[in-house]
């Protein structure tokens, strides 16, 4: 079965939040062995969650894994996210569509937080 992620990031006016979401997407495609590897956003970028999941139904992905870049589980986490995923499910039946944890507390995160704090001290 081929598996496919999605790295969903927020969304920024910035260009600058795009490039740091490119990175990240090269860093887990770089360190994966998933078939497909896409980003998305849920707000102000392209491709959208709608967009990025017929991208990766058309690459001939059987299983879509949505790992949502959100620190908190918030609104759009609790809400937002899971209705777009309930709907886009409708249009793909024949496509298992999953989504992670957000990233929320974890001693990796604490271990970056530490190290830019190191970078001032």
């Amino acid at each position: 079965m081929k598996t496919g992620i999605i790295l969903l990031s927020h969304g920024s006016r910035s260009p600058e939040a795009q490039v740091t979401v490119q990175e990240l997407l090269e860093m887990v495609r770089g360190k994966s062995n998933y078939d497909f590897v896409a980003g998305a956003a849920l707000q102000f970028n392209q491709p959208d969650l709608p967009a990025a999941l017929a991208e990766t139904v058309s690459a001939g992905v059987e299983r879509i894994i949505v790992a949502p870049i959100f620190l908190y589980m918030g609104l759009h986490m609790k809400e937002d996210i899971p209705e777009i995923l309930e709907e886009e499910r409708k249009k793909y039946p024949g496509v298992d569509i999953v989504m992670t944890r957000n990233i929320g507390a974890d001693k990796k995160l604490a271990e970056i937080v530490l190290d830019r704090i190191g970078e001032v001290v």
